[in-house]
């Protein structure tokens, strides 16, 4: 039965003081509460709206699944009843954390191997992004905190390359956002290690990142006592590391490259890979300097002595994948980039003006070009992965599709690899197995076995449509740059993957020798 108006702001107020006692960390008071106006208001549509997120936030503070679950059922329903339609947004936000905390509280603390089979953790990261698809209907505050949320779910499933562009989303925002600058720092940790000469700089910039939030009076209420904790935690790590504890405090600077002696292209090409995070290194937390501009990662193995063979089969995967990488990129910047000998090398060739306003022109061709590269690059990984883990598929027969699954189930030999890395490209495969990279795969295929016609975006609707054969410009721009960072994030994770295999051999303490190995060019 509905309730009368005079109700609605005193249960407005009810719901505000239980919000109150979980911020006070008074969880059993909350769900007694909570069970209270369960049985007074079973018909109120503010309370059934409402108590899906207080339902989750306090059976994660009381570490009692059923009370979470209860939060998820309830919010489900109410994505099928078109009465709290509008609430859409909200209770996407709220099921989404839910499924988190049902991670935090089930399997987190279990085996790494957790992570790949996680349901929770799959329907964490669809509802977020069907949150964040509605974007017409989010307000700044809870879409910042979506993107943060978000962020932390891919760092956890081991993609930490794009929980970073995630946390700069939401950095987009609000630049002081506590949760996403010491998220950030956190994620940008992770690859300190595997950064070479940079190693340093990367673990001062996030000890500095998470120093300038540690002590603000709004840390907890923002994100709580164990967020404080685990900065804290992070903190006292990154300090451990330094034997000169005076160098967390100095200033970096990372001087813009030297534009002076470049050709025009050149400059253009620098700046358009720049904006768009397109170069294959881990100092990705920093744009404009000469460490972001290069392509320095490759993989190190550990052989045996005398074994002249294994590193340099492998290095030719690396290298092909490289090469690929490279190639795609120009392609992209030369298609983006107008020039006289060009538009005179297009214009020898006939192509009939369909009157449509569809576009066929070396400029497209070359646009498209770097959308196949780009996808035949994630075959390639596949290729290598096969071969370093001695899995004994037939190479023919190799896509990044077809590895990762046996009769159904995660194979053992990823599985049981216990490799986070490994287990993002495993997470990139969930992501083309289900419907998130579809349109990515229409495009694929329509260029690779039909035709894909490039429509002109001022002229014509083709962005706002799904079709598999036509498309508009400034689409197939967005998804050849979105593919791009994608490859870029699945080459890093598997040379990662690779290094965390290698660091394994050496755990036993022995001393290896390094070898170093010739990188000239045949220019």
């Amino acid at each position: 039965m509905k309730q009368p108006n005079s109700k609605i702001p005193k249960i407005a107020k009810d719901i505000q003081n239980i919000h109150m006692l979980i911020g006070q960390g008074k969880y059993k008071e909350a769900i007694r509460k909570i069970d209270d106006y369960e049985k007074k208001n079973p018909d109120n549509q503010n309370w059934q709206f409402n108590k899906v997120g207080l339902l989750i936030d306090t059976g994660l503070g009381l570490k009692d699944k059923s009370v979470v679950q209860r939060g998820i059922s309830a919010g489900e329903q109410n994505l099928q009843n078109v009465k709290y339609e509008r609430y859409r947004t909200t209770t996407l936000y709220n099921l989404a954390n839910g499924y988190f905390s049902l991670y935090e509280l089930s399997e987190r603390g279990n085996d790494i191997e957790a992570i790949p089979q996680s349901d929770n953790l799959q329907k964490t990261k669809i509802y977020f992004r069907q949150m964040l698809s509605d974007d017409d209907s989010l307000n700044m505050e809870l879409k910042k905190q979506a993107f943060v949320n978000y962020g932390n779910c891919l760092d956890t499933l081991g993609r930490g390359v794009e929980s970073l562009y995630v946390y700069n989303e939401a950095l987009k925002i609000d630049s002081k956002f506590l949760m996403a600058i010491g998220n950030k720092a956190m994620a940008q940790r992770f690859f300190a290690d595997i950064s070479g000469q940079y190693r340093d700089a990367m673990y001062i910039e996030a000890y500095q990142a998470i120093k300038s939030i540690i002590n603000n009076q709004d840390l907890i209420e923002v994100g709580g006592a164990s967020a404080k904790q685990a900065f804290e935690t992070e903190l006292k790590h990154i300090e451990n590391l330094f034997k000169n504890k005076k160098g967390l405090a100095k200033k970096l600077t990372h001087p813009k490259y030297k534009t002076a002696k470049l050709s025009r292209f050149e400059k253009f090409y620098l700046d358009l890979c720049t904006k768009e995070k397109l170069f294959l290194n881990f100092h990705i937390h920093q744009e404009y300097c000469e460490a972001a501009i290069v392509d320095p990662i490759f993989i190190s193995l550990i052989t045996k002595v005398g074994d002249k063979d294994t590193f340099y089969n492998f290095a030719k995967h690396v290298n092909q994948i490289k090469e690929d990488y490279a190639v795609a990129r120009l392609l992209l910047v030369q298609s983006q980039y107008n020039r006289r000998d060009f538009d005179n090398i297009s214009e020898r060739t006939t192509f009939v003006n369909c009157l449509d306003y569809s576009q066929f022109n070396l400029y497209i061709g070359l646009l498209k070009s770097a959308f196949k590269e780009a996808y035949n690059i994630l075959d390639k990984i596949a290729v290598f992965i096969n071969d370093y883990c001695n899995m004994g598929l037939k190479e023919n027969k190799i896509y990044f599709t077809s590895i990762w699954q046996k009769n159904g189930k995660i194979r053992d030999e990823i599985l049981n690899s216990k490799n986070i890395s490994l287990y993002a490209l495993y997470d990139i495969y969930q992501d083309f197995n289900s419907s998130y990279y579809k349109r990515i795969k229409d495009i694929r295929n329509a260029i690779t076995h039909r035709r894909l016609v490039i429509f002109d975006s001022v002229l014509t609707n083709w962005d706002k449509k799904d079709d598999k054969c036509n498309i508009g410009y400034d689409t197939m721009l967005y998804q050849t740059n979105e593919l791009m960072r994608l490859t870029k994030s699945a080459i890093i994770y598997l040379i990662n993957f690779v290094n965390i295999e290698e660091n394994k051999k050496g755990a036993s303490g022995s001393i290896i020798p390094e070898i170093p190995v010739d990188t000239s060019q045949f220019l």
